[in-house]
């Protein structure tokens, strides 16, 4: 018995519980030796007591190895995706944050924590922030907004109506929040990807005729393996944004269930994808009932079918310059 739990609470009080119920024992053992037989159940028994802590203490051992694994797996996934991670608190407080996330506000992570998210956020934007956290923490749903990280001009909202403003060429750096609550209430999980080059391209009008100069240029070089991924619509390259569009464009309307089970996607990604699509001006929604139940129609704009139709002529003109026979 050493003098550290000696001088533990805890200790000493479960060790007078523990002499106490051995003094109660052997009151009642009835007097004299046991017998043989009784030792060696006892020999027995204590036989198979060591057996089962032996497999506790593997189980233990296999459990802790699990649980090492999965917390590097955690890590690498966590700190290595190509975007910005972070956990904020109610007021917008960081509570964590990945690599990436880190490198995007341009500060040390250990640095961060404590930290508010919209200190790094200009000032005209911050309401828009802040309009994102309280929907997030009061509804419980998915929701995302657009801002600026050190700029001088105004951003565009994307809350619904969805308003776009020029913002001009500025040097300052977009940014798209995605947000989400947490399973316990109290934290707003949120993935930050910067889209300055995507709002530039907007602001200069390059997705129409100049796409297709930038192609026919592309094409007539004939002998150049490059292709410029900035012709591709990066609101409809995604696997879900496009599954949607290619539905609505075979389609008069869907309502969100129909398109849901058609792509096969969770109630909240879809539903975050499709807000992404209605900021972009992609599809138009309409809200009704239906069989005394909410139900949402969405419908694909004629700036959706003209952004959609431009993206497979691009993909299937890539193919074909690449694949002759394609």
């Amino acid at each position: 018995m050493n003098s550290k739990n000696k001088q533990e609470p805890g200790f000493s009080a479960l060790r007078r519980k523990a002499e106490k119920r051995l003094k109660s024992a052997q009151l009642k053992q009835p007097d004299g030796p046991p017998s043989y037989f009784e030792l060696q159940h006892l020999v027995h028994e204590l036989e198979i007591h060591k057996i089962e802590l032996e497999m506790q203490h593997e189980e233990l051992l296999q459990s802790r190895a699990e649980a090492e694994k999965g917390r590097e797996r955690y890590t690498q996934l966590y700190d290595f995706v190509p975007l910005g991670y972070l956990t904020l608190s109610r007021n917008g407080t960081i509570v964590e944050v990945n690599l990436p996330g880190a490198k995007l506000l341009g500060m040390e992570r250990s640095l961060l924590h404590g930290d508010r998210f919209g200190r790094f956020i200009v000032d005209e934007d911050l309401p828009v922030f802040n309009s994102l956290l309280d929907r997030v923490f009061s509804n419980r749903s998915p929701w995302y907004c657009e801002v600026r990280l050190f700029g001088d001009q105004p951003s565009s909202q994307v809350f619904e109506p969805p308003v776009f403003r020029n913002p001009g060429m500025g040097n300052y750096r977009t940014v798209r929040i995605e947000a989400v609550l947490s399973s316990n209430g109290k934290e707003c999980r949120i993935v930050v990807s910067e889209i300055t080059s995507q709002k530039q391209t907007e602001e200069t009008g390059g997705s129409g005729e100049l796409q297709k100069q930038e192609l026919s240029g592309s094409s007539k070089a004939g002998n150049s393996d490059d292709f410029n991924h900035q012709l591709l619509d990066k609101v409809i390259h995604s696997r879900i944004r496009f599954a949607v569009l290619s539905y609505l464009n075979s389609t008069d309307q869907a309502g969100f269930v129909e398109i849901r089970e058609k792509i096969k996607a969770t109630d909240g990604n879809l539903s975050i994808h499709m807000k992404m699509l209605e900021s972009a001006r992609y599809v138009s929604f309409k809200k009704g009932f239906h069989a005394r139940r909410p139900q949402t129609m969405y419908r694909i704009t004629p700036e959706g079918r003209d952004a959609f139709n431009r993206y497979t002529r691009i993909i299937s003109e890539l193919i074909s310059e690449r694949n002759p026979a394609f």
